[in-house]
């Protein structure tokens, strides 16, 4: 959207530029939508794994694929879960290697709840747990 000057400095973008952008938007799939918001909220999480803001990423990435599960190829949901377990098992292995009663610099000021139990039903009428009954934070759930 906007241009570099040639001193390195970033220009608005134009009104015209947004219009562009919303129409491409528009046009999109949402699964392509939904899967760089994820892919995004997992990337995020990879680079701040041990943190404790890096819990809440993949907590807010596997809210995000429970809820629109059902509006998202078998293939990239099946990738998504196995990402999130990938970096949950890292992310505890990682608060085990780290000291989490100290917050790093612009890290979370305490560790995240994880999110409240809760159920989903889709459109074809069937129910999935968005996260578990349990406070404990395990790899897969």
């Amino acid at each position: 959207m906007s241009t570099a000057k040639p001193d390195g400095g970033r220009t608005q973008p134009t009104e015209e530029d947004i219009r562009e952008y919303a129409r491409r938007l528009r046009t999109l799939p949402v699964e392509r939508i939904v899967a760089d918001m994820v892919f995004s909220l997992l990337n995020g999480a990879q680079a701040k794994l041990g943190r404790r803001d890096a819990r809440l990423l993949i907590d807010l990435a596997a809210v995000c694929l429970g809820h629109a599960r059902d509006y998202l190829s078998a293939e990239l949901a099946r990738q998504v879960d196995g990402l999130l377990g990938q970096l949950r098992l890292a992310q505890v292995t990682a608060e085990g290697h780290g000291k989490q009663d100290k917050a790093e610099e612009n890290d979370l000021d305490r560790v995240p709840t994880p999110p409240a139990t809760t159920t989903a039903t889709s459109p074809a009428g069937r129910t999935s747990p968005l996260s578990g009954s349990s406070k404990l934070w395990v790899p897969g759930r």
